[in-house]
């Protein structure tokens, strides 16, 4: 088991991080960039990441695009198993995948601010896995499991 603490972090917080930059996920940003935590992703996760990045919002042009695409894979290491269903459902269907990784990546923190995920947070305590929507959260600090 790895020493780090584990994290899990929705497309909003990821474009926090990459793209608005915003100073709220700083703290969160320089500990997984220290390598203090450990963030998590999967293709499935990533390929809504592509998708929202090509949208007119959060498109500037094919360089910038690159750029910042190949700056967020630098935070992550993949899944790289089939990610089996966890008996935990969430009400958005494109939110599960991310309640689906936590699971098998636990003890770890989910951080998103989808209340769909947030509503479970109650259950997924259960199985070491902290959900959180505090961007601030101090998540270097001792985990609680």
């Amino acid at each position: 088991m790895s020493e780090k603490t584990r994290i899990i972090v929705d497309t909003n917080i990821l474009l926090d991080i990459i793209y608005f930059e915003d100073p709220h996920v700083e703290d969160l940003k320089k500990a997984i960039e220290n390598g203090l935590l450990e963030a998590w992703s999967c293709n499935l996760i990533w390929e809504e990441f592509l998708d929202v990045m090509r949208r007119p919002a959060f498109f500037r042009n094919e360089e910038t695009y690159q750029k910042l695409i190949e700056k967020a894979l630098t935070y992550f290491q993949f899944e790289a198993c089939k990610i089996p269903p966890s008996p935990y459902k969430c009400k958005d269907p494109d939110d599960q995948i991310f309640i689906d990784l936590a699971v098998i990546k636990a003890p770890c923190w989910l951080i998103s601010r989808d209340l769909e995920v947030l509503k479970l947070a109650k259950k997924l305590k259960l199985v070491n896995v902290e959900v959180t929507s505090n961007k601030k959260t101090k998540l270097s600090s001792t985990p609680p499991w």
